[in-house]
C-alpha cells in the first residue's frame, strides 16, 4: 500500500547504501518518474544529505537510515511517527522493501552484475552509481563495538497476529500458506501477516533458502550467523546459533562472532565462506575477485548464488525483527526465520 514514490525513494537510498550498480540502473528512472526530484537522486548518488524532500520523504529516509546503519534499530520517536503515518501494514511493507533490496542486491554484487547495453538503451540516460573503495579486507584490527546478544527483548511494537482469528476471513489462506512452509507461525511471521500476501511470499523464499538449498548445513548456518551478528539481531542469532553448533561450526568461531572479536584465520571451506559473507556485508558490499573465485571452487555457481541469497534473506528478516523489536523464539526445534 506504500506509494510508488516512497518505494522508489527507498530503492535509491538502498542503492547508495549497498552499492549495487544493477539495482541503481533499474530504479533510478522509476524514482524520477514517480516524482522523486532529480536533485534528491543526485544527492543520494553522491552521498550527500538529500535535499528537496517532503515531510513524508524525510520520515521514510530517517526510518530507513536508522534501520540500515548504526545498531540497526529505529528510535521510538521515528517508529511511532512512521506507524502513525502508514499504519501496521504500510510499516511492515516499508521494512520489507528495505530488506528485499538487500536480498536482491547482495547476489547481484557478488557476481558483479550490471545492466547489459540493450537494457540501458531502453532507459532514459542517467548518471551511473559509483562504487566506493575496495571490498572489505580483514586487516587483523580489533573487532567493531557490538551490543550484546541477549535473550531479553521488550514487547513487540505492533500486535502479533497469531492465527486465523487475527486476520480477515479473505486473508486466512495466507496464514495456511505460511504454516505449510514451516509448521507454525513464528513471531516474525506474526508481524509480517499485517501484510498477508507479503508474509506468504517471504515464507516461500525462506523455506527454500533455509531448508531446501544445496548448501551444506554448516555453510548455511555459518552464513546465517554472520549475517545475524552483522545486523546485531538477537532474533536471527538465536534462530541460527543452535543449528550452527549442531552442524559442526567451531565453538571458538561462534564465540568470537558473538563478542565481536577479531576472527583468527579459518582454514578450509569455512574460511572461504566467512570471507565471502563478510565482504558482502561490509566495505563496499562487493566480493574481491580472489574470494569470489575461491568460493566458486568450493561451492560451484548454483550454491554460491544460494549463499549470497541466504545472506540477503537473513539481512531482510533481521531488519524485520529489529524494526519491530521481536523477541527470540528460544525453541530450536521450530524454525524462526
Amino acid at each position: 500500500i506504500l506509494l510508488v514514490r516512497l518505494r522508489s525513494l527507498v530503492s535509491v537510498t538502498g542503492s547508495r547504501a549497498l552499492e549495487p550498480r544493477y539495482e541503481w540502473s533499474a530504479w533510478v528512472n522509476w524514482a524520477l518518474d514517480a516524482g522523486v526530484p532529480q536533485e534528491t537522486v543526485d544527492d543520494v548518488r553522491e552521498g550527500r544529505a538529500p535535499q528537496s524532500l517532503t515531510a513524508e520523504d524525510i520520515l521514510v529516509s530517517d526510518f530507513c537510515m536508522q534501520l540500515i546503519s548504526g545498531n540497526h534499530r529505529v528510535s521510538d520517536a521515528t517508529f511511532q511517527a512512521a506507524l502513525d503515518r502508514f499504519g501496521p501494514q504500510g510499516l511492515v511493507e516499508l521494512v520489507v522493501t528495505v530488506g528485499y533490496f538487500a536480498l536482491i542486491a547482495l547476489p547481484l554484487n557478488s557476481f558483479e552484475i550490471e545492466m547489459a547495453p540493450e537494457q540501458l538503451r531502453i532507459r532514459k540516460p542517467f548518471a551511473p552509481l559509483p562504487v566506493g573503495g575496495p571490498p572489505w579486507r580483514d586487516d587483523g584490527s580489533s573487532g567493531r563495538a557490538l551490543p550484546p546478544i541477549s535473550d531479553k527483548s521488550g514487547a513487540p511494537r505492533i500486535p502479533l497476529l497469531a492465527g486465523h482469528d487475527d486476520v480477515a476471513p479473505e486473508h486466512q489462506h495466507f496464514v495456511d500458506r505460511v504454516v505449510l512452509t514451516r509448521g507454525w507461525l513464528s513471531a516474525a511471521f506474526q508481524v509480517l501477516l499485517h501484510s498477508p500476501d507479503v508474509a506468504a511470499r517471504i515464507a516461500n523464499i525462506g523455506d527454500f533458502v533455509l531448508y531446501r538449498s544445496a548448501l551444506p548445513p554448516a555453510v548455511r548456518s555459518l552464513a546465517c550467523l554472520i549475517a545475524a551478528r552483522e545486523l546485531d539481531c538477537n532474533y536471527a542469532w538465536d534462530a541460527a546459533v543452535r543449528r550452527a553448533r549442531a552442524a559442526g561450526v567451531e565453538s571458538r568461531l561462534i564465540a568470537a562472532l558473538e563478542r565481536g572479536e577479531p576472527i583468527a584465520p579459518i582454514a578450509g571451506e569455512h574460511g572461504v565462506i566467512f570471507d565471502f559473507c563478510r565482504q558482502l556485508l561490509r566495505g563496499n558490499h562487493h566480493v574481491a575477485e580472489a574470494t569470489y573465485e575461491a568460493t566458486l571452487r568450493k561451492l560451484g555457481i548454483a550454491a554460491t548464488v544460494q549463499l549470497a541469497v541466504t545472506v540477503g534473506y537473513v539481512v531482510m528478516m533481521s531488519l524485520v525483527a529489529n524494526a519491530f523489536d521481536i523477541a527470540p523464539v528460544g525453541e530450536d526445534s521450530k524454525p524462526a526465520l
